[in-house]
């Protein structure tokens, strides 16, 4: 299939080593932004914008912007899982998941700002984040309201 205006067809996309590289990285981690995907594949920044502007054109894959970020991910993925995909690849997000891992017996929002040294209005962003895309849950118990990784 051709695209107007382009002299190449969806069936040869990918034989390019750099477009085939980013799509696939991609395909591997949808959620990723412009900047990730440069400082991963080593590309310079005019030959991923070339690409993704391929990819794009061609429909294998879509964009979204998400707090100043363009996004890219597979045409085939879910919205939401895209989104969630997005926040815990961020290293405070890491940051949170890894501490409740560790001890999964739950933990209160103090006492994670103490001991991930992460301010608490910080800290709160990223929980209600997690919270909303299903990573964790909170639970209030003996009237204090803890956290915990979500059980899948």
């Amino acid at each position: 299939m051709l695209v107007e205006g382009s002299k190449l067809a969806k069936s040869d996309l990918l034989n390019n080593q750099k477009r085939r590289d980013i799509y696939e990285y991609i395909i591997k981690n949808p959620g990723m932004y412009f900047n990730r995907i440069v400082h991963e594949l080593n590309y310079s920044n005019h030959i991923v914008v070339w690409q993704l502007s391929i990819l794009l054109k061609f429909d294998c894959i879509h964009k979204e912007t998400i707090e100043n970020h363009e996004i890219y991910f597979d045409v085939s993925k879910e919205h939401k899982e895209i989104i969630a995909n997005y926040f815990t690849s961020k290293e405070k997000s890491k940051k949170i998941i890894h501490f409740l891992e560790k001890d999964n017996i739950g933990v209160t929002k103090t006492n994670l700002s103490h001991k991930l040294n992460m301010h608490m209005n910080t800290l709160d962003k990223y929980l209600n984040l997690l919270e909303k895309y299903d990573v964790i849950v909170k639970k209030k118990i003996d009237n204090r309201n803890l956290y915990f990784l979500k059980e899948t």
